[in-house]
């Protein structure tokens, strides 16, 4: 009977050769940031007040808190084995073939499905200005008609974008992160303007109207954890910065702040 193969240690470990490290500080920082700040934060951020009340400020620190634990982790890894795609290789490295298997099956099984999320997402902001894309049902909304057509042009485009060369992809995410970045503040600054009533966050049940616990349960249920993920990028990304030792945990760690 052959014995197992103990997993790979650092020495034994072939770290990624010929790869462009087209990806600086800023970009790398960018590829999470400009993941975090998708649907999720306005659908988020509806969702956790509707189970949380205004305590829902509460979930997303917590959350942040319980993200950034993993990304130290992360980060520490990135660093030793600077790689592609360090999601799926670290269980490689330290359990083996079948624990990397599984972990990126799974992996692959959620990024599949964050296209379509988006796609829905943006159809459901583009609803009140172009009703004709879907119909609401019971309070769900549903594309309908044309607007099939519409989300399969947005899946074509969201799919190529994340298909382009990584010198590219990074400057395209750089614009885009930057525009997003830019219409937060807008928002905040014109809805602090035009209509700011600190009462709102105790005059409708209190600070906490559903309790303690509706303060964790907002964490996965209103999609905050899932926000929050988008700071995995810093990891795929790592072995094609330029500098890992420096960029991967300033990326990691940075994008949830």
């Amino acid at each position: 009977m052959a014995t197992p193969t103990a997993p790979p240690t650092q020495a034994k470990v072939q770290l990624d050769h010929g790869v462009r490290r087209d990806v600086n500080r800023i970009s790398l920082l960018f590829t999470g940031v400009g993941a975090i700040i998708g649907s999720g934060w306005l659908f988020g951020a509806l969702y956790a007040s509707q189970i949380a009340g205004p305590a829902a400020i509460l979930s997303w620190i917590i959350g942040a808190i319980m993200i950034m634990l993993i990304g130290f982790v992360y980060a520490e890894l990135s660093v030793m084995f600077p790689v592609v795609g360090g999601i799926i290789r670290f269980p490689h490295y330290s359990f083996g073939s079948f624990a990397s298997f599984s972990s990126g099956w799974i992996s692959w099984l959620a990024a599949a499905a964050v296209t379509p999320i988006e796609v829905l997402a943006t159809m459901q902001y583009a609803y009140p200005y172009a009703s004709w894309l879907m119909i609401e049902s019971d309070g769900e909304y549903l594309v309908n008609g044309a607007g099939w057509f519409v989300a399969i042009g947005l899946m074509a485009l969201y799919s190529a974008i994340n298909v382009l060369g990584v010198r590219l992809f990074a400057y395209l995410n750089n614009i885009l992160v930057w525009w997003k970045l830019a219409v937060i503040v807008l928002v905040i600054v014109v809805l602090f303007a035009a209509e700011f009533n600190p009462g709102n966050l105790t005059n409708f049940g209190g600070f906490m109207p559903s309790g303690a616990g509706a303060i964790f349960t907002a964490i996965p249920a209103a999609g905050i954890a899932f926000s929050y993920l988008g700071f995995r990028n810093g990891v795929e990304f790592a072995g094609e910065t330029d500098n890992p030792q420096r960029n991967v945990p300033f990326a990691l760690i940075g994008s949830v702040v």
